[in-house]
């Protein structure tokens, strides 16, 4: 995932420099207190920074859009911010997570932190973030887009880079169903049996036979075959 390398920099130095004191941490810590759990919520939000805490609030929004919770979406969502942020306090996310699934958060507070104290190019992330979020269950109905191009507005993220940002996942997807010659709404199950054939058919050991020039093209097949169906599976969840 070396593309949000330079977002997470961006995010490291904004959660140091400009973490407003009060911001949205404090407003989820209210709502833990008003249930008489002020320990709790002191021990579930103790390390979790602003930034992590908003995307986690963008995430329960863009998840919920659409009337149903994808587990996909929730395990993309997970899986995702253990692997950029500090992986010891996953529960705590967790909690976090689940917290604002059951409640509405204002988005325009966390909005204006991000735009206020994130660099332009973390914003960018964002959005790129939000797509994959999006696509992670195979597919980008209207609610989810039109949610992240509202995002993108409030961050100023302009429309060329919204919508490249779009093509980009649109295109990615729709070339690695291709690429295994499965649906894009076929299940993991359904696409693991098809990758499982292709392997057998394509792998580098029934090449012994073949011309050097002919080896080469079957290796690269193969593994094309490989990231389409790492991508999806991590889209999947």
């Amino acid at each position: 995932m070396a593309k949000y390398e330079k977002w997470l920099g961006a995010g490291l130095g904004w959660m140091v420099t400009g973490n407003p004191i009060g911001g949205l941490l404090g407003f989820i810590a209210g709502s833990f207190i008003e249930k008489g759990n002020k320990s709790e919520a002191q021990h579930i939000l103790d390390g979790l920074s602003e930034f992590e805490t908003n995307l986690l609030v963008l995430a329960s929004h863009l998840i919920k859009i659409d009337g149903k919770i994808s587990l996909e979406e929730i395990s993309f969502t997970r899986n995702f911010l253990d692997t950029h942020f500090d992986g010891k306090l996953s529960d705590k996310r967790a909690q976090v997570l689940n917290h604002c699934l059951q409640k509405e958060y204002d988005l325009n507070v966390v909005c204006d932190q991000l735009r206020m104290y994130a660099q332009h190019s973390s914003r960018v992330q964002v959005v790129r973030f939000l797509f994959d979020l999006a696509m992670s269950d195979g597919e980008l109905n209207e609610r989810e887009n039109y949610f992240i191009f509202k995002v993108a507005g409030y961050l100023t993220v302009n429309d060329v880079e919204f919508r490249r940002i779009k093509a980009e996942h649109l295109e990615q997807t729709i070339s690695e169903y291709e690429i295994l010659g499965v649906r894009k709404d076929a299940t993991l199950i359904e696409i693991r049996n098809v990758y499982r054939q292709l392997v057998l058919k394509y792998h580098p050991d029934r090449s012994s036979h073949l011309s050097e020039s002919e080896k080469k093209k079957l290796a690269l097949k193969f593994q094309q075959i490989k990231e389409a169906y790492e991508n999806i599976k991590k889209q999947k969840g």
